[in-house]
C-alpha cells in the first residue's frame, strides 16, 4: 500500500465502529480529509527552510449532538492524518497537530466550518547529528523542514564559525529523508560530494556543513 493511500485508509476506518455515529448523514471521512487539506494549502506560507502549514485545525459540523468520546475519537484520527499528510508532503509545522470536533445542530448535516491556527511547541526528535570530532553531543532533529545553522533562529544550532547561520536544511518528504543547501558560504556535503539540490539521506551518511561533520543517526 502506497504511503498516500495508507493516510486514507485511516481516514476510511472513522466511519467504522464507535467514530461511524458522527459520520452517519454527514461528510465522508475522506472528503473531510480533503477539506483539510486545502485549508493547509489556503495557509501555507514560505520559511526559512520551506512550506510551512497550520498545526491546529478546529473543524465545527452540522446535525445531530454526538457523545464528547466520538468526537474525542476522531479528533485524534484527524491530528494524526494532519501529521502523516505534512511528512507526505515535506511541510514544516511548528508544533504537534492538534485537531478539534464540534457539532452544531443549527447546521445542516453537510455543513462542515474549518478553521486553522498555529500554536508552537515541542515535537518528537526523529534524526540525531553525531558530530564525528570534538567532545559536543549529537545534536536533535525534531521540526520537519529543520533549518541548521549558527543562527540563534535556526531550528538545530551549530556553533562554528564556518558554519552560515542558516546553513542547510533537513527534512522528510514522501516516505524519505532529504537535505538541501540554504546558500550557505562554505557548502553543504553528502558524503563527501557537494550539495547542490534536494538530496536523499539515509542513516549513517557523513553530512558536512562547511568543515563541520556529522554522522546522521536516528532518535
Amino acid at each position: 500500500m502506497g504511503l498516500a493511500r495508507g493516510i486514507e485508509r485511516r481516514l476510511e476506518r472513522l466511519v467504522d465502529g464507535l467514530a461511524a455515529r458522527l459520520f452517519r448523514g454527514r461528510i465522508h471521512p475522506v472528503e473531510l480529509g480533503a477539506l483539510l487539506v486545502r485549508e493547509a494549502d489556503l495557509a501555507i506560507w514560505e520559511t526559512p527552510g520551506g512550506w510551512g502549514v497550520p498545526n491546529v485545525y478546529n473543524v465545527v459540523m452540522g446535525g445531530e449532538p454526538v457523545d464528547a468520546e466520538v468526537l474525542e475519537t476522531v479528533a485524534q484520527e484527524l491530528a494524526a492524518f494532519v501529521e502523516e499528510t505534512t511528512l507526505e508532503r515535506g511541510w514544516r509545522l511548528e508544533g504537534p497537530a492538534r485537531a478539534t470536533v464540534r457539532v452544531d445542530s443549527a447546521r445542516r448535516p453537510s455543513d462542515v466550518a474549518i478553521s486553522t491556527g498555529v500554536e508552537k511547541g515541542p515535537q518528537p526528535v526523529w534524526a540525531r547529528l553525531r558530530p564525528v570530532a570534538g567532545p559536543e553531543g549529537s545534536l536533535e532533529v525534531a521540526i520537519n523542514r529543520a533549518v541548521l545553522g549558527r543562527g540563534s533562529s535556526s531550528d538545530v544550532q551549530v556553533a562554528n564559525e564556518d558554519v552560515s547561520r542558516t546553513h542547510a536544511v533537513l527534512w522528510r518528504e514522501a516516505g524519505s529523508a532529504w537535505v538541501g543547501d540554504l546558500e550557505s558560504s562554505n557548502g553543504t556535503f553528502l558524503n563527501g560530494e557537494r550539495v547542490h539540490g534536494p538530496t536523499p539521506v539515509v542513516e549513517g551518511d557523513l553530512l558536512t556543513l562547511g568543515r563541520t561533520e556529522f554522522v546522521i543517526g536516528r532518535p
